[in-house]
């Protein structure tokens, strides 16, 4: 893979979506918790900060998604001239 600033932030940025479904899946552990210790506040505090968390991690990889079709352009047309032999 080429080394360039697009390459990098892209590559970066893909752990983010899996970040924010780790932290929503810690949050439902919690709340099971909750839930054991008869902790009512804690529950629905779990469970919404979960529901968020989730709900980013979904937008975020929609918008990877468009940013990842940019940078399979970007490839193509910025680093096109990397594969070509003249001759």
């Amino acid at each position: 893979m080429l080394d360039c600033m697009t390459c990098k932030r892209i590559r970066w940025s893909a752990s983010i979506p899996v970040i924010l479904l780790f932290v929503a899946g810690g949050f439902l552990i919690q709340a099971q918790v909750a839930v054991v210790q008869d902790n009512a506040p804690a529950v629905l505090l779990d469970l919404f900060l979960a529901t968020w968390s989730y709900v980013l991690a979904v937008a975020s990889v929609a918008l990877l998604s468009v940013w990842w079709l940019w940078k399979w352009h970007h490839m193509r047309t910025a680093h096109a001239h990397f594969g070509h032999v003249e001759g």
